[in-house]
């Protein structure tokens, strides 16, 4: 029995031991302090920030036809984008209501130099089946650019279109 009570024994103070020793160790090696990236002035001096902003287009162009009368027939808007087709929108607003021109009725060349001319000739019946009252009317044209596959839209660029009660006098500043 004795040689179980001194083997017990001798467990028993190897585990304390064992302990002992994990225990002192950690308490001599510590947490030691760190800053996080963001606090550390050596990274917060170092960072820069840039942002980016779909650039406007550029309205070159705002022509008023008539007939041999002097009767409105249609008005063309002719503006420059680094954005081709598929980047452009032209919209029209009089009063509460917008409506978008069908790709189909703007025409593009270029790219020239790195920008692409548009070209929308918005005839009196085009017009008239966007928006109810065309005839003693003013009507916003107003071209934005779109970056494509987002949600980001330039400032919008604009145009107003004002014909006479009877289709006369029209003009677009």
């Amino acid at each position: 029995m004795t040689v179980r009570v001194h083997s017990s024994r001798r467990r028993l103070l190897a585990g304390i031991l064992g302990v002992s020793v994990l225990a002192g160790a950690s308490v001599l090696a510590g947490a030691q302090p760190v800053d996080a990236r963001f606090t550390d002035l050596e990274y917060a001096a170092s960072g820069t920030f840039t942002s980016f902003t779909v650039p406007p287009a550029t309205i070159t162009a705002c022509t008023i036809t008539n007939n041999a009368v002097g009767i409105f027939q249609s008005v063309t808007l002719v503006w420059t984008s680094i954005y081709p087709a598929s980047g452009v929108r032209l919209t029209l607003t009089q009063g509460a209501t917008t409506a978008v021109v069908p790709a189909s009725n703007i025409a593009t060349s270029g790219p020239s130099g790195g920008v692409y001319t548009h070209t929308a000739v918005l005839s009196q019946t085009l017009l008239s089946s966007l928006l109810t009252n065309l005839l003693g009317s003013t009507t916003t044209l107003t071209v934005n650019n779109l970056l494509v596959g987002t949600a980001w839209v330039s400032a919008g660029v604009s145009r107003q279109l004002s014909i006479g009660l009877a289709g006369l006098g029209s003009t677009c500043t």
